[in-house]
């Protein structure tokens, strides 16, 4: 009787959950939570569309072609999960230490991040890696633009351009150190990069710098702690996690619209004509209106939000 029971307990432990609650609209946010592990999707109204709960703690993920790739950063493997079915596809070994994801729509590669070596990996969509280049020191926050990938090196001052069909730095950029937080206003064919403050110096403006000579051309306040960014029709929105404040700006760079946002935000999105910000401590999602940011509701979305991935179809 002892062995029957002995037995069962190690098959429990060895079990891990492989499927979940399927999502099959073309159009959702996921809301990715770490304190309670899982993943939250939600419709661009606010309903809840499906809620998963991982035996893993993931502290990040990559949402492509209606997959999710889940990591720890402190762990060697990270899940593929399937969005419409709901199950777990595959297990990847990845390099101990990802800090960012992106999926590279030209080559249809996955580019990780990675801190213990300061280099960005890259994956075919099977799972092996194809290819690593080194950056700088802690490569964290990571953008694709025009066939070129953006990196930031978290704990340097060098902001790396990489060619996507090379895998080589074709040129480097002057940043703070301690910058996080990348988009494009591809209006004025520029690179907002937000930041996060070095000691005891929290930062409080985001650099703005030309695509085409690399040089710093303007500055926007954004305080305190800019970390995040989305775009929508020329506006961009920024959240600043030191102040609880999210702000507009429009085409032209001119900040039109501030608000508060949930309690310690990491994460800014745009579905539809929505904007989201989730709050770390406060465990909510927020609603607003583009280009105005007034608020139209507020939801529960579980403990540790973190990451806000989006889906809009074709």
């Amino acid at each position: 009787m002892k062995k029957i029971i002995l037995l069962m307990l190690l098959l429990l432990a060895g079990c891990s959950r492989e499927s979940f609650e399927p999502v099959q609209t073309s159009e959702f946010a996921a809301v990715l939570t770490i304190k309670e592990p899982g993943m939250t999707f939600i419709s661009p109204n606010g309903a809840v569309l499906a809620e998963w709960e991982f035996d893993e703690q993931y502290t990040g993920g990559l949402l492509f072609n209606k997959k999710l790739l889940m990591y720890r950063t402190d762990g060697t493997r990270a899940g593929l999960y399937s969005v419409e079915t709901g199950k777990k596809l595959n297990e990847w070994t990845v390099p101990k230490g990802i800090t960012g994801a992106v999926f590279i729509n030209e080559t249809n590669e996955i580019a990780l991040s990675v801190k213990e070596d300061g280099a960005v990996h890259f994956f075919d969509q099977e799972g092996t890696e194809i290819k690593k280049t080194r950056t700088g020191r802690y490569p964290m926050t990571m953008l694709e633009h025009e066939e070129k990938l953006y990196i930031i090196n978290y704990q340097d001052t060098v902001l790396s351009e990489l060619d996507i069909h090379t895998y080589r730095v074709s040129r480097e950029f002057a940043i703070p150190t301690s910058s996080t937080g990348l988009a494009v206003n591809k209006q004025k064919n520029e690179l907002w990069v937000g930041g996060h403050g070095y000691g005891a110096k929290a930062g409080e403006t985001i650099h703005v710098y030309s695509l085409k000579t690399g040089s710093l051309t303007a500055t926007a306040d954004a305080p305190v702690m800019p970390v995040d960014f989305a775009s929508k029709s020329g506006f961009m929105y920024a959240v600043s996690h030191g102040s609880n404040k999210l702000y507009a700006f429009d085409p032209e760079r001119k900040r039109v619209a501030e608000t508060d946002a949930p309690a310690n935000p990491f994460a800014i999105a745009v579905l539809g004509k929505t904007v989201l910000s989730a709050g770390y401590d406060s465990g909510t999602l927020s609603f607003y209106e583009e280009k105005t940011l007034i608020k139209r509701k507020t939801i529960d979305i579980g403990k540790g939000p973190f990451m806000i991935f989006v889906e809009e179809g074709e």
